[in-house]
C-alpha cells in the first residue's frame, strides 16, 4: 500500500502561491514578474485563490490601479485585457499576507493558509544540565543550563519558544519551512545555519556561528496562536552573519565581530567549562550561580571588583573554591545549605 497521499489542489495553489508570496515581499526582479504573470495565466485555478483572497478582504475594488504593476509578455500581448486583474490580485494576496492574511485562516476552518502541526514537543534542562537533541529534519538544538524551549513543527514552518535559558541551534537546511526561534519580544530567523540565543536579565544575546540570520521585533497578537502566524522576515530586517555577536534588546543594536578564541569562549559550556578572561569576581560568580542551586554573598565590596582569569567546569563548586583560595586568596564559608559566603583570607568570619 501506498504512503504518499497527493495535496489537495487548492493545498498546491497555496504552496506555490507563498513562494510568489516571499518574492513579492522583497521585490520582484523583470524575470520574476514575467514568470509570476505566466503562473497567473498559465491555469484558472490560480486565479481563483487569488481572487477569493481578494474578495473576501473587499479589496476587488482597487485592483484596476495595480494593473500595470507588473508588465507582460509580448507572446501575451492579445490577453492583457484579460489577464492584468490577475496580477493585480497577487499583488493584493502580498499585502493582505502582510497585514494579517492569517487571523482570517483562524476563522476558516477549510482556509487554504491553515498550517497543520506534525509534532509539538517541549525540551528542558535542569539547573547544572546541558543536553543535545536531533530533531526529525536533522536540526540539531544544544540546551544550556536551566533551559526551556518549545518547538512546534508544522507544513509551513519550524518555530522554537525559547521560555527560558540559552540553546545553539545548528538548523537543517529547508527554505520553504524557514526556523523561527521567539525570545523575549525578538523573532530570530533562518533557513540553513547556526547560532546561539541567550535570554538575560537585560534582554536577549545572539551569536552567529555559520551563515546569516535575520531579526525583527515581534508584533504581538494574543488572539493567533504563533503556529498560524507564520511570519516570513522581510530581507530588510537586521541580518547578523557569521563571527557576529549582537544585544538584540539595545536601543540601537551594535553588531560586534567575534575572533574565533573570542566564540569559543562564549560558547565554552557546551563543553561544561566556563573561560575567565580578566571578569570582575562579582561578574563570573553571576555566570557560574547559573550552573548551580548555590548562592553567593561577597563580604568585601572591593572584592567583587577583582579581575579573574581561568577555566572552571561547572559542576565542581569544590573547584572553584579552591582555585579562588589558592590562586586569589579568597576564602569560603557555607553559611546554609544554598549560601557560600566568600571573604579575603584571614579577614575575621562574619
Amino acid at each position: 500500500m501506498s504512503n504518499v497521499y497527493p495535496l489537495k489542489s487548492d493545498e498546491q495553489y497555496i504552496e506555490q502561491a507563498s513562494e510568489w508570496i516571499s518574492k513579492l515581499d522583497r521585490g520582484l526582479s523583470p524575470t520574476e514578474a514575467n514568470e509570476l504573470e505566466q503562473w497567473l495565466i498559465a491555469n484558472k485555478e490560480h486565479r481563483r485563490v487569488l481572487t477569493k483572497m481578494a474578495n473576501l478582504w473587499g479589496k476587488m475594488d482597487v485592483l484596476n490601479h495595480l494593473s500595470d504593476v507588473v508588465p507582460h509578455t509580448p507572446n501575451h500581448a492579445s490577453k492583457v485585457s484579460g489577464q492584468r486583474w490577475a496580477v493585480a490580485a497577487s499583488i493584493i494576496f502580498a499585502s493582505l499576507f502582510s497585514i494579517g492574511a492569517y487571523q482570517w485562516s483562524k476563522n476558516q476552518q477549510n482556509s487554504l493558509t491553515a498550517q497543520h502541526i506534525y509534532s509539538e514537543n517541549v525540551y528542558a534542562t535542569k539547573v547544572g544540565e546541558h543536553a543535545t537533541f536531533y530533531l526529525q529534519d536533522k536540526t540539531k538544538v544544544v540546551l544550556n543550563t536551566n533551559t526551556q524551549v518549545k518547538v512546534t513543527y508544522t507544513d509551513k514552518q519550524r518555530l522554537f519558544e525559547l521560555v527560558k535559558g540559552e540553546l545553539h541551534v545548528t538548523v537543517a537546511h529547508n527554505t520553504k519551512q524557514p526556523l523561527s526561534v521567539y525570545a523575549g519580544g525578538k523573532i530570530i530567523q533562518a533557513v540553513g545555519t547556526a547560532f546561539n540565543v541567550q535570554l538575560q536579565d537585560t534582554g536577549v544575546e545572539l551569536i552567529v556561528t555559520d551563515g546569516k540570520v535575520l531579526v525583527a521585533d515581534q508584533s504581538f497578537d494574543n488572539s493567533t496562536p504563533l503556529t498560524q502566524q507564520n511570519r516570513r522576515l522581510s530581507h530588510a530586517s537586521l541580518a547578523v552573519s557569521k563571527g557576529e555577536k549582537v544585544e538584540l534588546s539595545a536601543q540601537q543594536p551594535q553588531i560586534l565581530q567575534l575572533k574565533t578564541s573570542e566564540i569559543e569562549v562564549d560558547l565554552s559550556w557546551q563543553k561544561g567549562e566556563l573561560i575567565f578572561r580578566g571578569e570582575s569576581l562579582a561578574d563570573a560568580l553571576k555566570e557560574i550561580s547559573r550552573y548551580t542551586p548555590y548562592h553567593f554573598k561577597v563580604a568585601d565590596d572591593q572584592l567583587k571588583t577583582l579581575q579573574i582569569a581561568g577555566l572552571f567546569r561547572t559542576n565542581d563548586i569544590e573547584g572553584l573554591l579552591t582555585a579562588l583560595e589558592q590562586n586569589f586568596a579568597i576564602e569560603h564559608q557555607r553559611v546554609d545549605g544554598q549560601t557560600i559566603l566568600l571573604q579575603a583570607s584571614h579577614q575575621p568570619q562574619l
